[in-house]
Formats: structure tokens, sequence, C-alpha cells
């Protein structure tokens, strides 16, 4: 007698263990061992079939979710910079800006344009060329960012170079340096690095004339120099002077290496000759307690020397001499001093 059954299996995490004992249970029953055998030997490949897909299909279900997941971190990072959320992006921008007699008035370049809905627009790596009114290039600027204010100027941020028409180049360090859109001039009133070839120099803020080509470093100023020499004044001027880069302040200095002190009532310093003019009365203090008062005296740091030199008139006193002299030559370094004529004193 031959019967035949429909079966239905529904796969679930118990279903096919369940329907597997049920089968068994029916067969024993129903048939004889032979092909009760067989028909146990289908029955089992076909539930580990059943498990295996079912497997299969929870895995790639895990993996669907997992990728509906990453998708609005995906679009974030395309909308979003550093956080915040921009309304535009422009990668390669440049923008060119000319005044109302339509002459060229600045040009600008940066890897990234970034606006947004309640802050300035941000520049990535900006390079701003200014122009003057014949439309000759002024001056460029540089940096890793840069805001548009108000459209009234850019404002510079971090490390900025300044690259003059006449071949100087400068660097700075601040918060933040403003460039007028209208007046080209750069204005920071926060606390400025520069970074000379042989002085790190560091002021209360800066202002550089578009006009002049003049730098003036604003407030207290302290300049470190590579060999340890430190000088305090204030308000000091960077500028050209026959083709040599010039520091130099009308206010009184004070001027220290090793264990000496320098008082005078000015100063210049040509960074490339390596030469520092101490102008007016000059008073240097020693660590032994002598004193010499002097004029005018040059200090050679050339060759990592360190010389004082004048052609003025000295007073030198010490706790054992009082002398006169006209001219002086100073080694600090080997701690040698020659009073070069007209010597009268008491020892």
């Amino acid at each position: 007698m031959l019967m035949t059954h429909l079966i239905r299996i529904e796969l679930s995490e118990t279903s096919g263990v369940i329907a597997y004992i049920w089968l068994i249970f029916l067969l024993n029953t129903m048939f004889d061992s032979q092909l009760r055998h067989s028909l146990l030997s289908v029955v089992f490949i076909i539930v580990i079939i059943g498990i295996i897909w079912f497997f299969i299909g929870l895995f790639l279900f895990s993996c669907s979710v997992q990728e509906d997941k990453q998708k609005p971190l995906l679009i974030d990072n395309q909308t979003s910079f550093e956080g915040v959320t921009y309304l535009e992006r422009i990668d390669n921008f440049s923008l060119q800006v000319f005044d109302i007699k339509a002459e060229l008035s600045y040009f600008v370049k940066a890897k990234s344009y970034f606006s947004f809905k309640n802050l300035p627009v941000l520049l990535i790596e900006p390079k701003v060329t200014f122009y003057d009114a014949k439309g000759i290039k002024n001056y460029v600027l540089n940096s890793k960012r840069a805001h548009y204010v108000d459209n009234n100027g850019i404002k510079f941020k971090g490390e900025v170079g300044i690259h003059f028409s006449n071949g100087f180049n400068h660097k700075i360090n601040t918060e933040e340096l403003l460039v007028g859109i209208e007046t080209r001039d750069l204005m920071s009133k926060k606390q400025v690095t520069y970074l000379g070839e042989t002085v790190k120099i560091i002021s209360q803020g800066i202002q550089i004339r578009s006009k002049d080509d003049i730098i003036k470093l604003i407030g207290n100023i302290k300049i470190n120099q590579r060999d340890g020499q430190q000088i305090l004044t204030k308000d000091l001027y960077i500028n050209q002077i026959e083709g040599q880069k010039h520091f130099y302040s009308k206010n009184k200095i004070v001027y220290m290496f090793q264990k000496d002190k320098i008082y005078a009532d000015s100063i210049d310093i040509n960074e490339q000759k390596q030469i520092i003019e101490l102008l007016g009365k000059v008073k240097i203090m020693k660590d032994s307690g002598s004193k010499i008062s002097t004029k005018n005296l040059f200090i050679d740091q050339s060759n990592g020397l360190e010389i004082y030199r004048t052609k003025e008139k000295v007073h030198y006193q010490s706790n054992t001499a009082d002398i006169h002299a006209v001219g002086m030559i100073y080694d600090v370094i080997k701690q040698k001093i020659k009073l070069t004529s007209d010597v009268i004193g008491i020892l």
C-alpha cells in the first residue's frame, strides 16, 4: 500500500529540529527499514541545507543593517567640516576681485572654500595676492587657513607668510591677522611671533602699511637671538635699507648676553651682516660690578663672535680702577677689553 504525505517544513530557529524529530517518529511507524533509512538520509540532507540557508540569510541581514547605519555617517561627512555643517564647498577655489575702476584688486586661491550658515567663509590653504592702484603686484599672503570677515577683510590664522614685491619674505605666527580689502593694510592686536633668519621676536601686535612695505611690531618687544642674546624694547620696525633687512627701534633698549646688561637709547639690527648698533648713550653693566659708559656701540656677531666696538669716549669704572679713553674693543667671549687711545686713569 502506497501512501503519499505532503510535508511542509517552515524554517526558523527551532522549526528545523522539531520537524526532523517528528519525521523520524512518523517514518518509524510507516515504512520498512530499507525505505525508512533512505527517507531519513534525504530528510537529514534537506534539514542541513535549510539550516545553512538560514544562517546565510541571517548574515546577509546583519550586513545590510550595518550598511544602513553607516549611510548617515557618510552623508554627514560629505556635508560637514570639523563637525560643523556647511552650506557650500568648492575645491580648488579661485576668485578675482576688481575695484570700481575695473582694476584687479586682489586674487584669491585656496585648496577648499566652505560657506556656513552663521559663520564666516573659511578658506583652506589660501594664497591671496594683492595689487596696487596701478595693477602691479604688491604682496602675497599665505597660511593654512583664513576667514572672510563681513566682506571687509580677510582674517588669516596661525603661521602666515608675507612676500613683498621687493623680494623680501617674512614669516609670522599669530592668532589672527586681518587684511583690509580697501586699504590692503595688515593689522593684528593679538600676540605676534616674528620668525627671522637669526631672531625670534615676540610682540603685542603688528601693523603693515602696504604703501610703505614697512612692518611695525607693536607694544613690548622681546627679541631672542640664535646664540642666546636677548633684547627688550618697544615698537620695533622691520624695513629694507639698501638691500638689507633691518630691525630698528627709537625707544630705549636693554641688551643681555651672558651676565652683561647693556642699556641704550635705540637700536638698529642688520640681520644679514649680523651687526647691531646701540645708539645714543650706552651703559654696559658687568656681573663683576664694573661699568662702562660710552656712545654708539657696535656689536659684531658675525662668525659666532660677540665683540663690542666704539670710537667714542669711554669711561671704565670698577672697584679698583677709574679710566677714561677714546675708543674700545671688548671681546665678550674672551673677556678682554682694549681701550684704544688717549687712555687716562687711576688704578
